[in-house]
């Protein structure tokens, strides 16, 4: 079936089969309707509405592909072969290319609607693509004609029940016919961020839909379009609620579960804070490791480090992550903090936990993660949305934090909110009897009570110990 229907809303929508895209859509397309997908060249118009057409031609249904000044059908066939989605043997049978632009050459906009409604009474098509659209607005119609032909267009596909999209190189929601008589507008973008070109969907309007706001980031692969609803408006739209447990969950460190009177929370959220060297991805593979041990699912998702650093890392200090992750109960998803859309990684990251039932999560450089968060002031409202669904997930998670080699400088104020975080520890080197010392301290920790002083972690070849505490020592001020 291409269409199922929303019992809240009785419109039957129209699948897309595009990733991601019905997400954002609240569903689908509503059927039977006409949409405006605009974007200027090279932004995914013609590559979004094809997909979609093979998507259902596949599935038995007929797609009709009018073109009016666009390239030509050899050379779009030749392009689109490139996709996994295309396939040479539906076209011709139930995708047809029909060129359309001699109509309104020779009669102008009254000869292209009826051109078009005596193809859509022989062909009887499902899905109906114009491509090029810009053209009828470069005929220069009046204001009246156009929008006469619109409202005509729109009562025509609704009584020959095909849906219709229309490709135009155009960006912005203006109060041009085009877009005000349509029942969607969707705009493919791209966004520059230093060297970085970016594309981006926005659904600008959608009739009889509850579709997401704002934008949401995609890609082109070979599998075509890939669109990844942003993480912030799945959350705030999803109404799940963290659960509270009294369960605790060690780390696998001799001395550290005294510290925090018996674990941390399941479920919760924990902030390593340190120095470079001081320790914390080392922590963090103890408490994985111990989650492993006890027959768990676990998962790192690191920046800095590959997977097999990681395991060798582990090995140093006595700790064998090899088999676990040779069984696949441990898994790494590592990405490099280059051109990495968060979206994707946070989708990534959620369907692991989801799809293996994983219970511990490490992410090994926050840092990491806000470098590759390329809007101004999203670091703070997504890393809210994503630890708010790390917590719906009951999965527990330790990030780590760098900080500076010297001094005691405040943290970066996106993430020292302790809003984000139920529990912090803090990592750092300290002068000891004329020794760099490691010292490790709770700052936070909901949910249970905790040692306040300040201990030595020592690392050795068998792994780290927390040993007496400092003499003298005080916890510095983190503005927290």
């Amino acid at each position: 079936m291409t269409t199922r229907t929303n019992p809240a809303m009785r419109i039957p929508l129209l699948n897309t089969g595009v990733a991601g895209m019905d997400h954002i859509l609240g569903g689908g397309f509503p059927s039977h309707s006409l949409y405006l997908i605009q974007g200027l060249a090279g932004s995914g118009k013609t590559t979004l509405a094809c997909q979609i057409g093979f998507h259902h031609a596949h599935q038995g249904k007929k797609v009709l592909i009018l073109t009016l000044i666009a390239e030509t059908h050899d050379k779009m066939l030749n392009h689109l072969s490139s996709f996994s989605f295309f396939d040479e043997t539906l076209v011709g049978e139930r995708i047809l290319f029909i060129g359309a632009y001699p109509d309104l050459l020779k009669g102008g906009l009254r000869e292209l609607l009826k051109s078009i409604a005596a193809t859509l009474a022989e062909q009887r098509p499902d899905i109906m693509i114009i491509d090029g659209f810009r053209t009828v607005r470069s005929a220069r119609p009046s204001d009246v004609a156009l929008s006469e032909f619109m409202l005509s267009l729109n009562s025509l596909v609704s009584t020959m029940q095909c849906t219709t999209f229309l490709l135009s190189p155009t960006e912005g929601n203006v109060a041009d016919s085009e877009n005000t008589l349509v029942d969607g507008l969707i705009e493919l973008s791209q966004f520059e961020h230093g060297l970085q070109l970016i594309r981006e969907v926005k659904v600008f309007k959608l009739r009889g839909s509850k579709h997401l706001l704002g934008r949401h980031v995609f890609e082109v692969d070979e599998d075509g379009l890939v669109m990844y609803p942003r993480l912030e408006a799945i959350s705030s739209t999803s109404g799940a609620a963290p659960g509270i447990s009294r369960q605790r969950l060690g780390f696998g460190i001799d001395g550290i579960d005294e510290l925090t009177m018996g674990g941390i929370a399941k479920g919760s959220t924990t902030a390593l804070l340190g120095n470079p060297g001081v320790g914390k991805t080392l922590m963090g593979l103890h408490f994985i490791h111990e989650g492993l041990r006890r027959g768990e699912h676990c998962l790192i998702a690191g920046f800095y480090e590959s997977p097999s650093r990681l395991i060798e890392k582990a090995a140093s200090v006595g700790i064998d992550l090899q088999p676990y992750h040779d069984s696949g109960t441990l898994q790494v998803i590592w990405h490099p903090p280059l051109e990495v859309l968060v979206d994707r990684l946070a989708q990534q990251v959620l369907r692991n936990i989801k799809e293996r039932a994983v219970t511990r999560l490490v992410v090994d450089g926050i840092d990491g993660l806000r470098d590759i968060i390329v809007h101004d002031g999203r670091s703070r409202s997504f890393l809210a949305a994503f630890v708010n669904e790390l917590r719906c997930s009951n999965v527990t998670t330790f990030f780590t934090q760098e900080l500076p080699y010297f001094g005691q400088d405040q943290l970066h104020g996106d993430m020292s909110a302790s809003m984000l975080f139920e529990n912090i520890i803090l990592l750092r080197f300290v002068d000891v009897n004329g020794l760099n010392r490691r010292q490790i301290g709770v700052l936070k920790l909901r949910e249970n009570s905790y040692d306040a002083a300040n201990h030595i972690l020592s690392i050795s070849d068998t792994g780290m110990t927390v040993r007496a505490p400092v003499s003298g020592s005080v916890v510095p001020d983190m503005a927290l």
